[in-house]
């Protein structure tokens, strides 16, 4: 971080008067002592002895330039290793006023690197702080609130895949499925890594979509939603949505499929008789007798749904 300058003061000794020779004698002694201040760990004392050092040396004009020059280069890296300190230690508040003025000081002696790297924590700092307040909000279930926390963070980092994750997360649960929609589109854009929690979320978006769509009465947009809940995550919920909204939709091809897929993937379901009775009217529609009838005798001893089934084996002709 630092250096001594005792050749190039010696040498300027022999080129100037007694007084100005003092003053820099005492300014290089600050500056010496400021090191090994640095070097027992005392670093806000060692900051405070070279900024003597350098304002001692300013007054010395040419003469002075080594010991100012060197302090220009300590000083704002100093403050900026205070600064870390304090991130180190969880004060965040007063790392961030310390690293700034870090930065203040690295503009002032044209110290680009440090300029760089403090700007830099400051973001990063501001994003901690504001992604912490909507994680906080998140972990409360304070929902709505959270949307619109992470939409703080995200004003400030658009790039961050994780704000845009758990924005989804918190409007899906505040049943915003299209905010939740596009949240997690966008993460996935910026994030394939995170691709396949994505897609589990956004299966369950859809999923709400086609349950609203399913209590509406608009069956096409139950079966949308519910096929493209399956897309990105296959689940039997959405199955047994698929299935029931293409029957009212007389797609009873797609319905057979989908209703099977339901009866695979719940095979202890509550409603797994009646099920059973519309996957076989449905390949009936479909033209598939021989396989509805299978499904016909398999329920035909059911209490509830057992005549109902044992008339379509008669019509059909079962064997």
């Amino acid at each position: 971080m630092m250096k001594k300058i005792f050749v190039t003061i010696f040498v300027a000794l022999f080129t100037m008067g007694v007084s100005m020779a003092q003053d820099l004698g005492q300014a290089t002694e600050l500056f010496n002592n400021a090191g090994m201040t640095l070097q027992e760990g005392n670093e806000t004392a060692a900051l405070d002895l070279f900024q003597k050092a350098m304002d001692m040396a300013l007054q010395l004009g040419d003469e002075g330039t080594a010991i100012v020059t060197e302090c220009k280069t300590v000083i704002p890296q100093l403050m900026l290793k205070l600064g870390k300190d304090m991130i180190r230690e969880g004060n965040i508040d007063d790392a961030i006023v310390k690293i700034k003025k870090a930065a203040e000081k690295a503009a002032e002696y044209e110290n680009e690197g440090v300029l760089l790297e403090a700007n830099d924590l400051i973001g990063q700092l501001k994003i901690n702080k504001l992604m912490g307040v909507a994680n906080d909000l998140l972990t409360a279930r304070e929902f709505a609130e959270a949307v619109e926390a992470y939409k703080e963070v995200i004003a400030v980092d658009p790039n961050n895949a994780n704000a845009y994750f758990r924005m989804g997360q918190a409007a899906n649960a505040a049943d915003n499925t299209d905010v939740a929609e596009e949240a997690f589109i966008k993460a996935k854009e910026l994030d394939e890594s995170i691709a396949e929690n994505v897609d589990r979320q956004l299966s369950t978006v859809y999923l709400k979509k086609a349950v609203a769509s399913q209590r509406a009465k608009d069956l096409k947009g139950a079966l949308e939603n519910a096929q493209k809940s399956i897309e990105f995550s296959d689940n039997a919920n959405a199955q047994k949505i698929a299935g029931l909204s293409a029957l009212g939709l007389k797609q009873n091809a797609v319905a057979a499929d989908a209703l099977k897929a339901y009866l695979a993937m719940s095979p202890d379901a509550r409603d797994r008789v009646q099920i059973v009775y519309q996957l076989g009217t449905a390949l009936i529609a479909a033209g598939q007798t021989g396989e509805a009838c299978g499904y016909f005798k398999e329920i035909a001893q059911d209490p509830k749904w057992g005549e109902a089934a044992r008339y379509q084996i008669t019509v059909l002709k079962c064997n």
